[in-house]
């Protein structure tokens, strides 16, 4: 993928507010708002704790309300994808996210390079701290399939079918022959802070392991620090509580 046409590097300030109505502020809304002179032709992409949540409609948009739950801190990114870069807008890139320094890691996440040689009916198993998350298609009905099919337009349906993205449209390296693919990626974004035991395997369809076990490992998830929910200046004294 080009990556020149997914970048923080336009952004110049972004503010995230309580939406206020005639009533007072209303519970569960937030206006965004962002500075970018230098968008352009780009729309601009919204993460909440590292997911995307939504994609501005136009180039020119500068704000928008996101519904989220204001009980707890957040951690809002954005994102300026090239607007004729359809096949980008609605695909995460959690790799383009470094506007929060300090490796922060607001859940639990995993992703797998799909193997070709792996059985069409795959399915990939995720245990965090002992118990099974994850048992879930390697290969969903939306994904693409890809093999030697995508090189030279030949293949059995859903083994070797002309499925793949295409070179510039997916992940770099991770379809088959090292072209372009996309990963299986699956999130945890409510994990509870501290360390968690990460592993994963492959199964067939029968429940048979047919890949080597990965893990486990420890993963690390940090919890955004409660704002202040009251602050008052007195004289030259600043109180928050």
């Amino acid at each position: 993928m080009n990556e020149s046409a997914v970048t923080q590097e336009v952004f110049e300030l972004v503010l995230a507010r309580p939406a206020v109505g005639v009533g007072g502020e209303i519970e569960g809304l937030v206006h965004l708002w962002w500075r970018a002179p230098e968008q352009g032709q780009r729309l601009v992409q919204v993460y909440v704790d590292e997911r995307l949540v939504d994609v501005s409609v136009d180039v020119t948009q500068r704000e928008m309300w996101l519904a989220v739950d204001r009980g707890r801190g957040h951690r809002i990114e954005l994102v300026a994808v090239e607007a004729e870069r359809t096949d980008l807008l609605w695909r995460e890139h959690r790799w383009a996210q470094g506007s929060w320094e300090g490796g922060f890691a607001g859940g639990i996440g995993v992703a797998l390079l799909r193997d070709e040689r792996l059985p069409v009916d795959a399915r990939v198993v995720v245990k965090v701290d002992g118990v099974e998350r994850v048992n879930r298609a390697m290969w969903s009905s939306a994904d693409d399939r890809g093999g030697h099919g995508v090189v030279f337009g030949l293949g059995d349906f859903g083994h070797d079918a002309v499925s793949g993205p295409g070179l510039g449209e997916g992940e770099l390296g991770a379809g088959a022959l090292g072209i372009d693919g996309v990963a299986w990626r699956w999130w945890d974004g409510d994990a509870s802070a501290g360390e968690h035991e990460v592993e994963v395997w492959v199964e067939d369809g029968r429940g048979r392991r047919v890949s080597e076990r990965v893990g486990p490992w420890t993963q690390e998830v940090d919890r955004m620090v409660e704002g202040a929910r009251s602050v008052e200046v007195t004289g030259d004294v600043l109180r928050w509580a």
